[in-house]
């Protein structure tokens, strides 16, 4: 059992998995510390929130708009320290920083689409507590983003792929 799990640590996709959680964590200490200190610590108001509000004819509260921005928020900046910490940490693939960042922010743009509407459905229709519903859509989305970061936007590019 010990020798399985020697030669299992020293697979290279395993130890990308663990660094890719250990920075996954300390996205999730900024995302969520942001994001109680916006929603829960200080309940920002956002100007513009009760002008969506209007404009979906009271269908969604001005609080959920808040929540929902304080979520993005938090996110983006997670997702930017993740990339980072991706980049040259776990995957240490540091070429076309600019092309990566947005295919990074790309998939980060549709797990934020994804955990948006998870928190909008857990908060407003199952009146689930807004740092609980922001843990499980969490959970949902970082499974999916693991595979498709390491298999596209941190893929190393083999020598005749550059020529």
């Amino acid at each position: 059992m010990k020798q399985q799990i020697s030669n299992l640590a020293k697979r290279e996709s395993v130890r990308q998995l663990i660094k890719y959680g250990l920075v996954g964590m300390t996205g999730l200490v900024i995302e969520m510390t942001v994001f109680y200190l916006l929603a829960k610590k200080f309940s920002v108001h956002y100007p513009f929130s009760g002008f969506i509000s209007d404009m979906l004819n009271g269908k969604m509260s001005v609080a959920l708009i808040d929540t929902d921005t304080s979520h993005i928020i938090s996110s983006v900046l997670a997702i930017t320290n993740n990339f980072i910490l991706n980049s040259y940490f776990t995957f240490k693939v540091t070429d076309h920083k600019v092309r990566r960042f947005f295919t990074f922010f790309g998939v980060a743009a549709v797990g934020l689409v994804i955990s948006t509407t998870l928190m909008t459905i857990f908060v407003g229709k199952f009146q689930i507590d807004e740092m609980l519903s922001k843990a499980l859509a969490l959970v949902i989305v970082v499974a999916i983003q693991f595979f498709i970061n390491k298999f596209f936007t941190f893929r190393q590019h083999k020598q005749e792929d550059l020529t």
